[in-house]
């Protein structure tokens, strides 16, 4: 029985190439767009899950306002004072960086200082060196890849040095350590670990001060204890804290293969978990038009087997036996499609890999069970009609008939059905991907408040005696041919490392105070930025508090754990602000006094418009500008050229750099690659768009040119007649293709308020954002239409011009 039904499948692959030829192909595309989503989707949600005992890891947020993926450093010892037995760690992040020396050789880094427990949390791989003693006092433990950035090779590298200088201090270290390459699905970064003892972490330190993250692993028994277990710890162990303040401090239990979405909602990092969520639709949708187009082809070709089928019948077929063959069948074309979409996974993921950002591979363990299950289950449904339309089939009847037997109204109007499911998936991720790519170029080319091209961006050295050296390097760059302005602040595009907030009321208004970011800079750099002034003016040495000297930053204040004095200052505020304040315009502020933090009173000289530095997708924050004369703490240098070019440029200020800063590594930035990496994942989801609503719509074409190949076969008698009585080529090409375009008009009224609700809910993420235009889905209907109508045009023009005695004697 199964040679017999191998060699009736082979024999219709040979009879009926073009059929087979489209279906195979149609599936193919789906299952190899729904493959290359799904592994994306799969690297998505398995971050962090290659840790061993990664489901037993917590990270534990301490927070006093508004949570944030850190605490403070003084909360390990709270916890190995009250649970000892626990396998806990703190990973110190550094504020300002680092910078690694070996010879002559800098680079500028951020390092993670820990204690000696790391291991007893994170079993990470190490490819060199012990884990028992790799954590040691002057040691460093290093990645694969760090060193090959340092020494040039990623082996035997156990005892070489390197020197670290972080905040005027200068170590030298040997590695005692090197890690395997981490998968790029993980969301601790482990790439510079330097063991640091608990006096040197704790150093500085205060409860409001988060700058550590806590982690611990538990058996499950006390991880469902958590919070009860942590309750009332920093009240417990709150010394330099308030009694009110240590109340309002909570600790929120954060499992390790969460934190990549979770992170997403806090605004630090990681990805929102609608859009492998949306990614997995995608896929789906392109299997369900590869499925539809199989299932459509099939029952379409099982028409045309009736006298087949009869004589099988009457030669004694079982109705069993025939619904085997056809399903039979059906799965064997399914698993030739599996092996296609295989290789044209294999041979495009690398092209998609780089487009999109995902740095995926093709897992054969996950791929084929998956393929295989798409195959049998596409199958088994492209097998099903055929097998019941068929199997009522009275051989005689079909025999005795001069004309081609069909599947009747029944299988049009089935065809025709699964024809508009098929367009409307094609219909709903084009206007998807429309709108993604305008969304994406309003990114690009939006006005973000200041002149972006001809603009350089370096992080400074930070300690006091390197913050002294602020000027001579401003004077050398702004000596260099084609450079036009030089300027140093504590914010700038790319983000600052000193961000601070503070609550301003304005006089004579009762609502709540909103928090303003407090940004420190010269007097030039807002004319250095571009700043679109809207209202009175910017800064002018020529006035009096306009300028003044700030002895000690706001930072450096509150990480002291000091009473911070900021003083009387003449400011400039944002477009942003100025609404938080209450006020009805730009104009109407100028000249009116703010109160900072309930001590400091501010005189509003100007508004300019708001800056977006950092998060394209987020509001722009509320901001106060003061301007400061003397070194700015935590400062970005800010180079304005022109008239140059830009890799001139950046040689001699690296050349300048060098002369004023020997021990720290230079890291310019200009401000067009900033932005670049800013809405890259916008546009990497646009080209994963735009590729998954070209396959889904070619699908949809190959599955309407395989009906119109049918019909237009089947009506030839038709089209013989109408000829006959007097109808012309034109007359019948026109009623053949208005019918073939009617069931894409239906897909598009179906399509249109679902592709509206989709997106109508992801612009909802953007601060600025397109307006969800008619035109979007009146182009994409024009679009599809016009790919409709030329698919089936060949096909329905051979037909209408064929001579009324050839159509009239084909049946």
């Amino acid at each position: 029985m199964l040679s017999h039904i191998a060699l009736v499948f082979w024999r219709g692959i040979l009879q009926r190439r073009l059929f087979t030829t489209l279906n195979v192909l149609g599936m193919a595309l789906g299952m190899a767009t729904f493959l290359t989503l799904a592994l994306i989707v799969r690297y998505e949600f398995t971050f962090d899950r290659w840790i061993p005992d990664a489901e037993h890891i917590y990270r534990l947020d301490a927070f006093s306002d508004k949570e944030v993926p850190v605490s403070s450093i003084r909360l390990i010892d709270a916890l190995r004072a009250e649970h000892p037995d626990w396998n806990a760690t703190a990973i110190l992040r550094g504020f300002s960086g680092a910078t690694v020396r070996i010879n002559d050789n800098a680079w500028d880094v951020f390092i993670a200082r820990t204690d000696a427990h790391l291991f007893d949390v994170f079993t990470l791989p190490l490819a060199e060196g012990d884990p028992r003693t790799a954590l040691v006092p002057e040691g460093v433990v290093l990645t694969r890849m760090q060193a090959r950035r340092f020494f040039g090779r990623d082996h035997d590298v156990l005892g070489k040095t390197l020197d670290i200088t972080q905040k005027g201090r200068t170590e030298r270290l040997h590695v005692t350590g090197v890690l395997k390459d981490l998968p790029p699905n993980t969301t601790p970064q482990f790439d510079l670990l330097v063991p640091t003892s608990a006096s040197e972490m704790q150093a500085g330190s205060s409860w409001e001060m988060s700058a550590a993250e806590t982690w611990v692993r538990v058996a499950p028994a006390v991880a469902s204890q958590l919070p009860d277990l942590l309750s009332g710890i920093v009240q417990r162990h709150a010394a330099g804290l308030l009694s009110d303040d240590a109340k309002a401090f909570k600790i929120r239990v954060r499992p390790l293969t969460t934190l990549h979405f979770f992170d997403a909602t806090l605004g630090w990092g990681g990805t929102d978990k609608r859009l492998p969520i949306i990614l997995d639709v995608v896929g789906l949708l392109a299997l369900g038009a590869g499925l539809v187009n199989f299932v459509t082809l099939s029952t379409a070709l099982a028409a045309t087997r009736a006298r087949e089928v009869a004589m099988r019948k009457v030669l004694g077929a079982t109705v069993l036996t025939l619904g085997l063959s056809f399903t039979a069948e059906a799965i064997g074309l399914a698993l030739i499609a599996a092996v296609i979409a295989l290789v044209l996974t294999e041979l495009t993921l690398p092209w998609i890999s780089t487009l999109s950002g995902w740095p995926v591979g093709l897992d054969f363990g996950f791929a084929l069970p998956l393929l295989l299950a798409s195959a049998i289950i596409g199958g088994a449904c492209a097998g099903a009609y055929p097998s019941w339309m068929l199997s009522r089939f009275r051989p005689a009847a079909v025999l005795a008939s001069a004309r081609m037997p069909g599947s009747g109204r029944l299988g049009s109007r089935l065809r025709e059905g699964l024809t508009v499911v098929q367009f409307a998936f094609a219909v709903t991720l084009t206007i998807c991907t429309l709108v993604i790519s305008r969304q994406t170029h309003l990114l690009q080319t939006m006005d973000r408040g200041f002149h972006q091209s001809g603009l350089l961006m370096s992080y400074l050295p930070n300690e006091q005696a390197e913050r002294l050296r602020q000027q001579r390097l401003s004077d050398l760059v702004r000596g260099l041919p084609g450079v036009t302005g030089v300027t140093i602040s504590d914010d700038a595009p790319g983000g600052g490392t000193a961000g601070m907030t503070f609550d301003t009321t304005r006089p004579g208004r009762s609502a709540p105070p909103p928090l303003l970011a407090v940004i420190a800079m010269q007097p030039s750099t807002l004319p250095v930025w571009g700043a679109h002034l809207l209202a009175g003016r910017l800064f002018d040495t020529s006035h009096d508090y306009d300028s003044r000297a700030m002895p000690v930053a706001p930072f450096d204040s509150f990480l002291a754990g000091q009473t911070w004095t900021f003083g009387a200052h003449n400011v400039v505020l944002n477009e942003s602000a100025i609404r938080a304040l209450g006020f009805a315009d730009a104009a109407s502020a100028i000249g009116t006094p703010i109160t900072l933090h309930n001590k400091d009173i501010q005189t509003i000289i100007g508004v300019v418009a708001d800056m977006r530095f950092k998060n394209s997708r987020a509001s722009v924050t509320p901001a106060l500008y003061y301007a400061v004369s003397g070194p700015i703490g935590y400062g970005v240098l800010s180079v304005r050229f022109d008239h140059a070019p830009e890799n001139a440029v950046r040689t001699a200020i690296a050349t300048v750099w060098k002369q004023v800063y020997p021990e720290s590594a230079l890291n310019l930035r200009s401000v067009g690659d900033i932005i670049d990496d800013d809405t890259r994942p916008e546009q990497q989801r646009g080209t994963l768009m735009i590729v998954a609503s070209f396959v889904t719509l070619s699908i949809s074409c190959i599955g309407l040119y395989g009906i119109a190949v049918f019909n237009v076969r089947r009506r030839l008698f038709e089209i013989g007649v109408r000829k006959v009585l007097g109808a012309t080529a034109q007359q019948v090409t026109r009623l053949l293709v208005l019918q073939f375009l009617r069931p894409v008009l239906i897909a598009n009224l179906i399509a249109w308020p679902v592709a509206w609700w989709v997106m109508r809910g992801w612009l909802s993420g953007f601060d600025r954002r397109i307006s969800l235009s008619p035109l979007y889905f009146a182009l994409t209907a024009l679009i599809v239409l016009t790919l409709a109508t030329l698919t089936t045009l060949l096909q329905i023009r051979r037909g209408a011009r064929s001579a009324p005695a050839i159509a009239l004697s084909s049946q």
